[in-house]
């Protein structure tokens, strides 16, 4: 069956609507009826609309384009502003500018004259006529009346099903995406657009002659929300309800539903027409935000909520503490007016300003002040919020207190600055000593030679041997002294990275250092090439070697040096078969001036030093060793 259509020029839309008001998106006249100009003479058209009209019914607080968007579907009355006729009749949208449809609304017969009307300027279908002629009933006769009616009703009848279809064309035009039905005063579909059907699963045949509880009751539809829809609908009255609507295959969505009953002349209800719109994504959101907002709440940190202009919306109760502000003093307002001050620094305000604009997350570190004036250290990071078109609705940022971390580091830097410092001082402390106590050494061990060459033959054998001593201290208090200093050097100067050959530096150290002729130094296959420093590696390797050739005390010595390459690591064995470390002294032997022996040479350095310089390399030493048998120390440095 082919589509009914209806298609209006201007002329044919008159005679319907004489009377009708067309408005456009700025609130102004762009077109009215010829029987409206001819009411009302001193209407121009692009005059404002609310200066020319008021809305007595229903009451309006504020008169403009989207409130008049506000009472689509309900029964209007206007007033005008020049001569005070009401107009009755229905707000509807048409093409992004708004129509009204009506009629003036008079009690006598005489107001049409009054207003320079005739019937002719009425619409033939327009039931304030019958009305009009029903007041006229004393001033023509029975038979008369009862002609005029009889040809009134049939006019009118002939002219309803017209009148219907042109207010549900007019309510569904433009192929509105949200349901939209009618019913008969007991509840009873008669008529539905494709979007109610797409809504439900449901066809067309069977929606009609159901009723909308029947078509989309569920087990989920919550019971009180229904009655707030029925009871209103049985009481002529409008309602605007939200609730869980079934779908045919028994799945179901959130719906806001909106009726409006249609009424005829005499008030008394003829249609229902109700919309239907699918709000599940909105009531989602809805859930996520209400949720989140609880998350927020309890977060110990201060959450903020601003608009797209970075007005504050919404802030949690850690942001109200925080800053001493109450709710009516943030909302409304920009984070920046209120809690920034003098020590805020200008260039992270402009960071902010920036990334803020650009619709960039951002990440910093500010001072704050609340509303007391004190200062305090803040981390802020937050972004913006987007829309499914890529438009920026929201603002959020979470705020944490860091004042404490701030003045700790403030202290530490301070330290770290006092301890620099000191350790210069102690430094050039220690250079100065080491030269002022080895100068007056050195003249002691030169007086003893001379005084032992001048008086070889006067001086006895004990005095001798005695001069012996005082010198074998004195070399003592020199390798102490430069023990101390090599220490104290050892994690000031700059780590050089270069290819050592570990081979070649041990094989050095064997050829420089005094080797008793009793023992041996043997390396166990070939040593690898490492990256490190070639001074702190030689350091570590002689003090290591000259500890085993030390310690030995047997008639045959033997030290060997080996190394085994791990993936990650090399670990380098020094192994003597010596006197051998005390089990419970595993771990003191690399504390500064332990020694565990009575060899004159022994300064209590040697081990310090080397375990200093491995720590500079983040590597790891231990010893194994039993007393009697031998010592062998593990050093293991990483690639």
């Amino acid at each position: 069956m082919k589509k009914l259509e209806f298609k209006f020029d201007s002329d044919c839309f008159n005679k319907l609507f004489p009377f009708y008001i067309l408005i456009n998106s700025e609130f102004k006249i762009e077109g009215i009826g010829k029987s409206l100009a001819k009411t009302l003479p001193s209407l121009a058209l692009y005059n404002s609309f609310s200066a020319e009209f008021t809305v007595k019914i229903p009451h309006v607080e504020q008169l403009d384009f989207e409130a008049i968007r506000g009472l689509f579907g309900q029964l209007i009355v206007l007033v005008t502003a020049t001569n005070g006729i009401n107009l009755r009749g229905q707000f509807q949208e048409h093409e992004g500018s708004i129509l009204f449809v009506g009629t003036p609304w008079f009690v006598a017969m005489e107001e049409m004259g009054l207003h320079n009307l005739t019937f002719h300027d009425f619409a033939l279908h327009d039931p304030l006529l019958d009305l009009l002629h029903a007041l006229k009933t004393q001033e023509i006769s029975t038979y008369e009346l009862k002609e005029v009616l009889t040809k009134v009703n049939s006019q009118k009848k002939s002219l309803n099903k017209d009148k219907e279809e042109l207010n549900r064309l007019s309510l569904v035009a433009s192929a509105n995406e949200n349901g939209v039905v009618f019913t008969h005063p007991n509840g009873i579909i008669f008529w539905c657009n494709e979007a109610y059907l797409k809504h439900t699963g449901f066809t067309k045949e069977e929606v009609i002659g159901n009723t909308p509880i029947q078509i989309g009751q569920c087990d989920r539809t919550d019971k009180d929300e229904l009655k707030k829809m029925t009871i209103p609908f049985f009481s002529g009255a409008v309602f605007d309800v939200e609730l869980i609507h079934g779908r045919k295959d028994k799945s179901s969505f959130w719906a806001k539903i909106k009726g409006q009953p249609i009424l005829d002349a005499a008030g008394k209800v003829v249609q229902y027409f109700a919309m239907i719109e699918d709000i599940t994504k909105k009531k989602e959101q809805d859930e996520q935000l209400y949720l989140l907002s609880l998350i927020a709440e309890k977060n110990i940190n201060a959450v903020v909520v601003a608009d797209k202009f970075g007005r504050i919306e919404w802030a949690n109760s850690s942001f109200k503490t925080m800053s001493g502000y109450s709710n009516e003093e943030l909302v409304g307002r920009k984070p920046g007016h209120l809690l920034q001050g003098p020590k805020t620094n200008l260039e992270t305000v402009k960071y902010l300003k920036n990334q803020i604009e650009h619709g960039l997350p951002f990440d910093c570190e500010i001072i704050n002040y609340s509303k007391t004036g004190e200062h305090y250290w803040v981390k802020i990071q937050g972004q913006a919020l987007y829309n499914k078109n890529g438009e920026i609705i929201k603002y959020f940022a979470i705020e944490e207190d860091v004042s404490e971390r701030k003045l700790l580091e403030n202290q530490r830097e301070e330290l770290l600055d006092s301890l620099a410092k000191t350790n210069k001082e102690l430094e050039d402390y220690a250079q100065i000593v080491s030269h002022d106590l080895k100068s007056p050494l050195r003249s002691i061990h030169s007086l003893i030679s001379w005084i032992k060459e001048d008086n070889e033959k006067e001086l006895s054998s004990q005095t001798m041997q005695y001069f012996g001593l005082i010198e074998n201290k004195v070399e003592k208090m020199d390798h102490l002294i430069g023990g101390i200093l090599t220490y104290s050097k050892i994690d000031k100067i700059e780590i050089e990275k270069e290819n050592v050959s570990t081979q070649q530096i041990i094989q050095n150290i064997i050829n420089i250092i005094h080797i008793p002729t009793n023992v041996q130094v043997v390396i166990k296959g070939t040593l690898p090439v490492i990256q490190g420093d070639t001074y702190r590696i030689q350091q570590l390797f002689q003090n290591l070697i000259g500890n085993a050739v030390n310690y030995i005390e047997r008639e045959f010595g033997l030290v060997e040096v080996s190394c085994q390459e791990l993936q990650e690591c090399h670990i380098f064995a020094v192994k003597d078969n010596g006197v051998g470390i005390a089990k419970e002294n595993h771990k003191k032997i690399f504390n500064t001036f332990q020694s565990y022996t009575t060899s004159e040479h022994s300064t209590g350095l040697g081990l310090s030093i080397v375990k200093k310089i491995i720590d500079t390399y983040k590597g790891e030493i231990w010893v194994e060793s039993e007393l009697g048998v031998g010592t062998t120390f593990f050093v293991k440095l990483y690639k």
